[in-house]
């Protein structure tokens, strides 16, 4: 393969929409179609092996460390009157809750949690009033538009703060839709008509995921070959497609045309530049941006990003070591991250191999392997396998396209 070919990436399919497909086709009982999904990762898996265990009435399920597959399941749980036992695993018991599980006990549920992260549902969800916070998770807002539609009576979600990352209720929205469901969206509102039924024209084909084509667009704008991402919506409802105008921003060259398979964007190697990235309403693409940040020619920095101390790790510190760990200068403060650039790294060169924390979180994992493209190391990643929660096949395809060469695995 010549060093300048443009490497092809064929994207996976979203996370984000295949949780809530599985979700909504479950409860099209009778009318289910079934959901195309070419890759499933461990956090689907889990949203696929609860909604099994209820569907056969088992006592405990898992959710992993999935926050979307637990915030999605308990309130199911609850439409359903299941008592069960929900496994919680890694850093999931500590993500925030309190305000979600008052909501369905002010409706009906009983919630306990024991010591070692089981979440014991029981009662039965009521349609009604539910208060949340929108500035904790989207996820809470999700879990209950997938569930209260199949209640008998109507409900009403009201929020008591601004809504971060809108863009994830939009997902559920627009996979509703798709499955036959109106939501009403007023004032920070949602209105939901009860006694809906779910259904599907056809089988569900999940789309692309536009949080892990960031990382192979980072990689083309860094490295020394163009990469090409086929297999995205240029018309998505994912917000994570802003990553496009975030590097556009940068300096970089990221070409866009129609696919076979939707659309598809080539990055190629760019001078780049520092900004200043507000990454409120798309936290998940804060460690690709900081792939960028490293080769730019002046500072960045990424602001408004305390919800990334929320995550599968704190993002914050963990993307701050990881890129420390290579050599460049990074800074986390309460709410932002500060990355100088290719200026702010040494030029003397210690070892010929470094070791990489990531903190066990995938999304640092792949950044690493992405920066190992300009570290000038041989790059040993520590919890390299924990991209099975996301994308199981990251490290094989980051080897046929020949980007693995620095890369210990």
């Amino acid at each position: 393969m010549d060093d300048k070919e443009i490497r092809t990436i064929h994207i996976i399919p979203s996370k984000s929409f295949a949780h809530r497909a599985f979700i909504c086709d479950f409860l099209a009982g009778d009318e289910a179609r079934g959901v195309v999904c070419d890759l499933e990762s461990d956090d689907i898996n889990a949203t696929k092996g609860c909604i099994d265990g209820l569907k056969t009435g088992v006592n405990v399920i898992d959710a992993r460390e999935s926050g979307s597959t637990l915030r999605f399941i308990l309130p199911l749980a609850g439409v359903m009157g299941r008592s069960v036992g929900i496994i919680t695993r890694g850093r999931l018991s500590e993500r925030p809750m309190l305000s979600f599980e008052d909501a369905l006990m002010r409706n009906g549920m009983e919630i306990e949690h024991d010591q070692s992260g089981v979440i014991t549902t029981g009662g039965k969800l009521r349609p009604g009033v539910f208060r949340l916070p929108g500035a904790v998770s989207s996820q809470f807002i999700t879990g209950l538009l997938l569930s209260l539609p199949s209640l008998e009576g109507d409900s009403r979600i009201e929020l008591t703060s601004e809504l971060k990352s809108k863009a994830y209720v939009d997902i559920t929205l627009s996979v509703l839709s798709d499955y036959g469901v109106s939501i009403r969206e007023h004032d920070g509102m949602y209105e939901i008509p009860g006694g809906q039924k779910y259904s599907c024209k056809g089988s569900y084909k999940v789309e692309g995921d536009w949080s892990q084509a960031a990382f192979w667009l980072a990689a083309g704008l860094i490295g020394e070959c163009p990469v090409r991402v086929e297999g995205l919506r240029a018309d998505s409802v994912q917000g994570d497609r802003r990553i496009i105008e975030i590097f556009r921003d940068m300096g970089g060259r990221i070409d866009e045309e129609k696919c076979e398979d939707g659309t598809c964007y080539t990055a190629y190697p760019s001078e780049l530049h520092g900004c200043e990235v507000d990454v409120s309403e798309v936290p998940d693409l804060a460690p690709a941006i900081a792939c960028a940040a490293c080769a730019a020619d002046s500072e960045t920095r990424m602001v408004n990003a305390e919800r990334l101390r929320l995550k599968e790790s704190d993002r914050i510190d963990s993307i701050v070591n990881a890129v420390t760990d290579l050599g460049f200068y990074a800074e986390g403060k309460d709410n932002e991250i500060v990355i100088a650039g290719k200026s702010g790294r040494p030029s003397d060169k210690t070892s010929d191999a470094r070791s990489v924390r990531t903190s066990g979180d995938h999304r640092i994992v792949m950044m690493a392997a992405v920066l190992s493209l300009i570290s000038g190391y041989k790059v040993e990643i520590e919890d390299a396998g924990s991209v099975s929660k996301s994308y199981p096949t990251f490290f094989d395809e980051l080897k046929k396209a020949g980007l693995a060469d620095s890369v210990i695995i």
